[in-house]
C-alpha cells in the first residue's frame, strides 16, 4: 500500500488515436513506462481518439481500452471533444466497456481527494453529444458547480483537480465560466493542484495560490506525465521514463 510520500498518478491527455501504427506504439510505450515506474492509477483526461464517423470512434476506443488493459492499476477515463464528434457520453463509456460511468466523478486515492471535471458542455447548459457542439463553446453547468462544491466541502483536505479544458485563464481552450469554476476552487481552500490538456502545450499558471498546469498532448509525443504527491507537496514529472523495475 502506497504512503502518502509515495502516492503517483499517471496522466494522459489528448492521445487522439487514430488505430494507426505510431499511435499504437506511442500508447503501449507510454503504459509500459507507467507499470515500470510503479505508477498504480491513471487518469486518461480526454480526447482519446481521432473518429471519423461513429463505428469508427467505437472501434478506436475498443482498441483504446484493450491496450489500457495493460496498465496495472486502476484506469479512469474522461471523454474530451474529439470523443464526442459521433458519440454520446454514454456511448463513449460503453464502446469503453465502462457502461454505467460518469462524465464528472471523484476518486480517492491516499490522503487525496481527485475530482474529476467535464467541460463538454455548450454554453446553455447542452451536454456536448454526437458533434452538436462548437468545441470553442465549453462550459461547466451550473449542476456541476454545485456537485463541486459539495465534493470540495467534503473533502477531509489535499484536493487535485481534472479538467480536459483549461480552467485557469480565459482562451479558447478554456471553458467560457473559468472564473466562476476558479472562484469555487479557491473558496474551498483545500485544492492543491490542478491538472488540464486540450491546448496541446505545457504551460503553468498560479491563481490565488493553486498551480494550473496545462499538459502538452500525447499525440505530440509528449510522455506520460506522473503527479507526485507528498504530505505538503505535488510534484509534476513531465515525459515520465522511469526505466527501473519495481518491486
Amino acid at each position: 500500500m502506497q504512503t502518502i510520500e509515495s502516492l503517483k498518478i499517471g496522466l494522459l491527455n489528448d492521445i487522439h488515436y487514430d488505430g494507426r501504427a505510431p499511435a499504437m506504439n506511442r500508447l503501449y510505450e507510454a503504459i509500459a513506462a507507467l507499470n515500470r515506474g510503479g505508477v498504480d492509477t491513471l487518469v486518461v483526461m480526454g480526447d482519446l481518439i481521432d473518429g471519423t464517423d461513429e463505428f469508427d470512434s467505437r472501434r478506436l476506443l475498443r482498441e483504446v481500452a484493450a491496450l489500457c488493459v495493460s496498465f496495472r492499476g486502476t484506469v479512469y477515463c474522461m471523454p474530451g471533444n474529439h470523443d464526442l464528434d459521433y458519440l454520446s457520453k454514454t456511448q463513449f463509456y460503453t464502446a469503453l466497456g465502462r457502461t454505467g460511468d460518469a462524465a464528472h466523478f471523484s476518486f480517492s486515492k491516499g490522503a487525496f481527494e481527485f475530482i474529476c471535471l467535464d467541460g463538454n458542455y455548450s454554453v446553455d447548459g447542452t451536454s456536448y453529444d454526437q458533434g452538436n457542439f462548437s468545441w470553442q463553446e465549453a462550459c461547466v453547468p451550473p449542476e456541476q458547480l454545485a456537485w463541486l462544491r459539495d465534493c470540495l466541502d467534503a473533502a477531509q483536505a489535499r484536493v487535485v483537480v481534472l479538467s480536459h479544458q483549461r480552467i485557469d485563464t480565459s482562451c479558447l481552450h478554456a471553458v467560457k465560466n473559468d472564473a466562476a469554476v476558479r472562484e469555487v476552487l479557491t473558496a474551498s481552500g483545500k485544492v492543491k493542484a490542478v491538472f488540464q490538456g486540450h491546448q496541446h502545450a505545457d504551460d503553468l499558471q498560479r491563481v490565488d495560490g493553486i498551480p494550473y498546469y496545462t499538459l502538452s498532448a500525447h499525440k505530440d509525443d509528449a510522455g506520460p506525465a506522473v503527479v507526485q504527491l507528498g504530505a505538503d507537496s505535488v510534484r509534476l514529472v513531465r515525459d515520465f521514463k522511469r526505466t527501473q523495475e519495481t518491486g
